[in-house]
């Protein structure tokens, strides 16, 4: 957890996190929890009032961890890029097509292999407006995770990652005033949304010698348990294994992203869902493998809490997943039993 202390004006630095809010003139120079940039630092020095700042300094520790983090995002950043150029080199769907899936999947597997960031980054930043590529990028890397959490051979996995990283080819071929647009979708909009799944299946299967279980995975990503789905409305084993997978890793990226039509919700919100939805939508021995690896990446981290108050998540209760026990540096606070307080946001 970052520590505060109280600077001089003439030792603040670009990038340092006021700790407390700093007003300038009846007007708020720095906000609260915000990095100092150059220009706040000159209007300080104009301030003869000013002799000292409170920050929040990081430790080594916090340094390297923000820095990791920082560079994964880079990462993600590149790799949405790239999955928009392959798109549009396997529209040919052909076998040099399939080579390019593959070399993409290794590079998913390769260039994301930090499991405890890569949730964290995409907990904090989902893939915002971008619900295809930087979505796509997301969803297979949180689809290869769990595969080896529920122990896939390697060519399971290698074909889990192959339908992850195609489950929505098909919105490529949707019109983009229906999947971009800012208001409400019409039914018949949601309609025509809702055929990307079949869009997918019908492009991917004339691309040769590309595996049957990844093209029925494809079709089937929003099946789900309780036969509430499309385009099907399957039950239960009915579901290919691969599309209940690629459908917990749809959801909680969903869910963390905030879409051109709303807002991302709070952070662990999408724990709450992936766990309600695990009693009948979602393949419940899969969702807890899911959350039971993602909670244990939460021990220990720093969070925000509504009032502002920087805890460490001690314990979480699986039935109240987004309500975990928090130690505030003096007492324990067990969200669960305060209506008033909820964690706003997680500290990296």
């Amino acid at each position: 957890m970052s520590s505060k202390k109280r600077l001089s004006v003439g030792d603040l630095q670009v990038g340092m996190i006021a700790s407390k809010e700093i007003v300038c003139n009846n007007k708020v120079l720095i906000a609260k929890g915000v990095a100092i940039n150059e220009a706040a630092i000159n209007k300080l020095k104009e301030q003869y009032f000013y002799n000292q700042v409170e920050v929040y300094i990081e430790n080594d520790a916090d340094s390297k961890k923000r820095e990791e983090m920082e560079v994964l995002e880079e990462t993600f950043v590149k790799l949405s890029a790239d999955m928009e150029a392959l798109f549009k080199k396997i529209d040919k769907l052909d076998a040099e097509g399939l080579e390019e899936v593959r070399s993409f999947a290794n590079r998913i597997k390769t260039e994301l292999n930090a499991p405890g960031n890569i949730i964290k980054n995409i907990l904090m930043n989902g893939s915002g407006e971008d619900a295809v590529y930087r979505h796509g990028v997301n969803v297979a890397a949180i689809s290869g995770m769990l595969g080896k959490w529920l122990g896939f051979d390697g060519n399971q996995l290698n074909h889990l990652i192959y339908a992850a990283i195609l489950h929505d080819f098909g919105k490529t071929k949707i019109d983009n005033s229906i999947l971009f647009k800012k208001n409400t979708l019409t039914k018949a909009e949601v309609d025509v949304l809702k055929k990307h799944p079949v869009v997918s299946y019908d492009s991917i299967t004339k691309m040769p010698f590309l595996d049957k279980n990844v093209i029925v995975a494809v079709i089937m990503h929003h099946e789900r348990e309780d036969g509430s789905g499309y385009p099907f409305g399957l039950k239960g084993d009915k579901i290919h294994p691969f599309s209940k997978i690629i459908a917990i890793a749809d959801v909680f990226d969903a869910i963390n992203s905030s879409r051109i039509y709303r807002k991302k919700l709070l952070p662990f919100e999408s724990l709450k869902i992936i766990y309600k939805e695990s009693l009948d939508k979602l393949n419940f021995e899969y969702c807890s493998v899911f959350l039971n690896h993602i909670t244990n990446f939460y021990v220990g981290e720093s969070v925000l809490l509504n009032d502002d108050t920087e805890c460490k998540i001690i314990k979480f209760d699986v039935n109240n997943i987004d309500k975990p026990l928090v130690f505030n540096g003096s007492d324990f606070i067990d969200l669960k039993t305060r209506n008033d307080l909820f964690i706003k946001e997680i500290l990296i």
